[in-house]
């Protein structure tokens, strides 16, 4: 639980301080321009766990004082008289020791994740010149998976911890709390993916309270374009993160589950169960059976998205990120899946 309150306050004060089917649809882009912003992105990775533990544990206090320069979220977690020593605690915990040694065992070097951001960055600066390259930083969490991403304004943090295998003993301790089907994202090839999900609140408008089925629909259709925007090469089960066989399952039902929305009437219901059955996290979609991915509602708002785009080619995508109007969004995406 101490583990779990270190990344928590992570969370407050980093709002507190600013510091596999072959694809049909990508964004066409002007690969010499993309070539030409890559030059100008130089990703770094520091890496605070790697920091935290190499510390001499004796005098503690000074020696987090002494990495404030590098790691800006500690500047406010050290105004606190209890954080020392809930990071002693953190360090000597057997968990997190075991989490630490596993994590420099899987990651010893990140420059391939560099390499793989900096390519990521330069596709989104191509699309939204303004875009602010962050600063990033991994950690341990304590096997916080609620948030395995923490993203604020130009700061983006990485649990590793959470990222390790599906197969990683430690998960399992984790219990009737994380669904299977959750585990199985705890590796590398979500990190990207989750990251630049959790980085498009900060390139889209949206509105904070929950509106029908449909503006949740686009809103969170929205979140898995951006992601495809970055990381135009990744399989669709990273990006919606179902296996590839459910994933099928929804390209060959695509017109029968839109049908059966429009039938119900789904679409502009503002029912808390209709909406958590379509959108919210689930081994499949209850409306549709076991063979079916979870979310489908959310699904189906990015091939939205994705028509969109396609109805829409010379029109900038930061206007289907801004548009506030959902029922705009589907009119002028004219989707309509083929039988």
């Amino acid at each position: 639980m101490r583990s779990r309150i270190i990344w928590g306050m992570l969370i407050v004060c980093l709002v507190f301080f600013a510091c596999n089917r072959k694809k049909t649809n990508k964004v066409a882009v002007d690969k010499s321009e993309v070539k030409q912003i890559q030059k100008t992105i130089n990703v770094k990775i520091k890496r605070y766990e790697q920091a935290l533990y190499n510390i001499p544990k004796d005098n503690l206090e000074a020696e987090l004082k002494a990495l404030q320069s590098d790691y800006c979220f500690l500047v406010e977690n050290l105004k606190d008289s209890n954080y020392v020593k809930q990071i002693r605690f953190f360090l000597n915990e057997k968990l997190n020791k075991q989490l630490y040694l596993e994590v420099q065992k899987q990651y010893p070097d990140l420059s391939e994740m560099e390499k793989e951001f900096g390519n990521a960055f330069s596709l989104l600066k191509y699309h939204f010149p303004d875009a602010v390259i962050p600063h990033i930083y991994t950690a341990i969490s304590g096997l916080y998976y609620e948030s395995p991403i923490l993203f604020y304004d130009s700061t983006l943090m990485i649990a590793l911890d959470m990222y390790l295998g599906k197969d990683f003993k430690p998960y399992k301790q984790l219990g009737i709390e994380v669904p299977k089907f959750i585990i199985q994202r705890f590796s590398r090839e979500y990190i990207l993916a989750d990251c630049f999900k959790e980085i498009s609140y900060n390139y889209m408008k949206y509105n904070n309270t929950q509106g029908t089925v449909l503006d949740e629909m686009i809103l969170e259709g929205k979140r898995l374009f951006f992601a495809e925007l970055a990381l135009p090469n990744a399989p669709d089960s990273v990006i919606f993160p179902y296996p590839q066989e459910k994933i099928q399952w929804a390209m060959q039902n695509e017109a029968n589950i839109w049908g059966y929305l429009i039938e119900k009437k789904y679409l502009y219901t503002r029912d808390n169960t209709v909406i958590r059955k379509l959108i919210k996290e689930a081994p499949f979609t209850n409306f549709f059976g076991n063979q079916s991915p979870g979310r489908i509602g959310v699904w189906v708002g990015w091939q939205i998205c994705r028509s969109w785009v396609q109805k829409n080619p010379n029109r900038p995508i930061n206007e289907l990120m801004n548009e506030l109007d959902a029922q705009k969004i589907l009119a002028e995406s004219k989707y309509k899946p083929k039988k």
